[in-house]
């Protein structure tokens, strides 16, 4: 009994301890708020929505090709069909439509090719910039975390699969979010 209270009066010593105190600190972020207002954030964006017009520039370029090829295609199409001119001369120009409706196919399928690659180049840059982003983001919250004694750093925006909030409250007194954020645009100089 005398060592059952001995153990009790240790475990509540120790859990009472501010080393224990400090060991179950948690802090809580908006991971969102950092993501949107950091300035690698911006700048990616401005760097994707170009790559964007420059992808629309040049397949408006190859479209335009495409609808004049496909014209002449249809002239000679037509030409081929016309009766006031001898069955050879139709023969020939049938065979020029051919040839144009060969190119004009080639042309649907370049532009099907360059819409899938640069679009996956696009996913697959947008996707590589966004983890270093939140590497950046998570190494910082852990400089601040380890500075603060916190043992865990939860995201307030989290949503579950059913989009409804993982932390359904916080009374924010352990926010880093604007730390975390001041500390990743100071290196731009940028303001929160």
């Amino acid at each position: 009994m005398k060592q059952t209270i001995l153990s009790l009066t240790l475990l509540f010593g120790i859990l009472a301890s501010p080393l224990a105190q400090a060991q179950g600190k948690i802090a809580s972020i908006d991971l969102q708020k950092v993501f949107d207002g950091y300035w690698k954030t911006k700048q990616i964006s401005d760097n994707l929505q170009s790559q964007g017009k420059d992808y629309q520039t040049n397949r408006e370029k190859l479209i335009l090709q495409y609808q004049a090829v496909n014209e002449e295609y249809r002239k000679l199409r037509e030409s081929a069909s016309d009766q006031a001119v001898s069955a050879s001369e139709r023969e020939k120009r049938g065979k020029e439509a051919d040839t144009k409706l060969v190119q004009v196919r080639s042309m649907e399928k370049d532009i099907t090719d360059y819409d899938n690659t640069t679009r996956t180049q696009i996913a697959e840059t947008q996707a590589r910039m966004k983890k270093n982003i939140v590497r950046d983001i998570r190494e910082t919250i852990g400089k601040i975390a380890k500075k603060d004694g916190f043992a865990m750093v939860i995201d307030t925006a989290a949503e579950a699969r059913t989009e409804t909030p993982i932390i359904l409250y916080n009374d924010g007194s352990n926010d880093v979010t604007d730390k975390v954020l001041s500390l990743l645009n100071a290196e731009k100089n940028v303001g929160k």
